[in-house]
């Protein structure tokens, strides 16, 4: 029965896994690019941020990830 339990849990893991993978890139058409216009105008110039914009947050390892890891401390 345990083995059951883990087994059931190892499944989750991988497809919990496989879900979040990212996806590769899609390979280019063959279409050109789209041509780009040849008119004198500068382009536009975006303002300069006053406020110094806050550092992002530390990523967090996933719960699943946190749980394999309380488990396999639990067991080794």
């Amino acid at each position: 029965m345990p083995l059951d339990v883990f087994a059931a849990l190892g499944a989750l893991v991988r497809a919990e896994a496989a879900r979040t993978r990212t996806k590769p890139a899609k390979p280019p058409t063959d279409q050109p690019p789209a041509q780009r216009s040849n008119s004198p105008a500068p382009p536009p110039v975006e303002p300069p941020d006053t406020a110094a914009a806050p550092a992002p947050p530390a990523k967090r390892r996933h719960p699943l990830t946190r749980l394999m890891q309380k488990l396999t401390t639990f067991i080794g």
